[in-house]
């Protein structure tokens, strides 16, 4: 079915296929959306981003990546307030890609009554009107997408502004990611048959068990936007889970429930040169493979960022290919519009 075009082109509603594969266009102009926000120079005593569901996972990225490139913390805060610890020294980042997201929408408010430093990422709404009518910076994205198939402008944005700010250089990374986000979509692109691409190879596999995506290090956020992925697109239950804190409790149920068996580990690995972390990995491989399917997927490129890109495009891919399997529009999401439906019922 999968090698298909006429087979899956009613059920992909809104071109998810060629929103993956734009990934590396929208990392591009993220980026210069980013610069353009107009953030002064400044290195803050923290990064918080603020967002929910596909708005935050950006800025889980950028939390992870940033470990690796500078002192500054970085974290995201998905709840109505901020941290205490968020002072006028705080550089707050709120994303919400409608602008109309009611926890962004709070945190703003609460950053501004701080004196922190904010800028908000947004396409428009409420987020918008309120950053012009005081003054906030704003980097503005395109319209018409859904939430999480805008990483690519959401992410970007952040490294502009924080490159704009002084924080951060990234062009060579980019570059990088961009190279490995091409060579991934060179062999899982829709045009690629079954045989010679993963992405459509592991779709297979995963259509009749629960997938639990499984990340360590710089992979661990990646873990949360596959599983992410999955729910939303594939319209199946996924779970993330990372080392090497598995190891210290859920291995016990893993190696000791009998339903075992229709779960589904996926390792999203990357080279490490942690030796500790190389054995930990292989023996949990290992003794999970004595009760179920072992899956592992490899990063492709040598730096933090273009590792993360290349795992989460064959990650996109692969979920799209898994709703079309289960004869889904990987578009649609109409649990959270029903709940968000009841939500706004007083």
């Amino acid at each position: 079915m999968l090698d298909s075009k006429a087979r899956i082109e009613p059920l992909d509603q809104k071109n998810m296929l060629g929103t993956i594969e734009k990934l590396p266009e929208h990392l591009s102009d993220g980026l210069r959306r980013g610069r353009l926000a107009g953030l002064p120079k400044f290195v803050p005593k923290d990064i918080v981003v603020c967002g929910m569901g596909g708005s935050a996972i950006g800025g889980h990225l950028l939390e992870e990546w940033l470990a690796t490139e500078t002192e500054v913390p970085c974290i995201v805060c998905s709840s109505y307030s901020l941290p205490a610890s968020v002072s006028r020294e705080s550089l707050v980042m709120v994303a919400s890609y409608s602008g109309n997201t009611e926890e962004s929408l709070s945190m703003f408010e609460e950053a501004r009554k701080r004196r922190s430093k904010i800028v908000s990422i947004a396409s428009g709404g409420r987020l918008t009107k309120m950053s012009e009518s005081v003054d906030v910076p704003c980097a503005k994205i395109p319209s018409g997408m859904v939430p999480r198939a805008t990483l690519g402008y959401m992410f970007g944005a952040m490294l502009g502004v924080l490159e704009r700010s002084g924080v951060v250089s990234i062009d060579k990374q980019l570059e990088e990611s961009t190279k490995m986000m091409d060579r991934t979509a060179s062999y899982c692109r829709q045009s690629v048959s079954t045989s010679d691409n993963p992405a459509k190879m592991l779709a297979h596999e995963l259509l009749s068990c629960v997938p639990v995506v499984i990340g360590h290090d710089i992979s661990r956020p990646v873990a949360k936007r596959w599983a992410n992925q999955l729910s939303e697109n594939a319209k199946v239950i996924a779970h993330s889970s990372e080392l090497p804190e598995m190891d210290h409790n859920e291995i016990v149920g893993w190696m000791k429930d009998a339903r075992s068996k229709n779960f589904a580990p996926v390792f999203l690995e990357h080279d490490t040169k942690n030796r500790y972390m190389k054995k930990r990995i292989a023996a949990t491989k290992d003794m999970l493979a004595r009760v179920t399917h072992v899956y592992s997927v490899s990063a492709l490129g040598q730096s933090p960022m273009a590792k993360m890109f290349s795992l989460i495009m064959i990650g996109d891919y692969m979920s799209v290919y898994l709703a079309f399997l289960r004869q889904e529009d990987p578009s649609s999401t109409e649990p959270i519009d029903e709940l968000k439906e009841m939500l706004s019922k007083k």
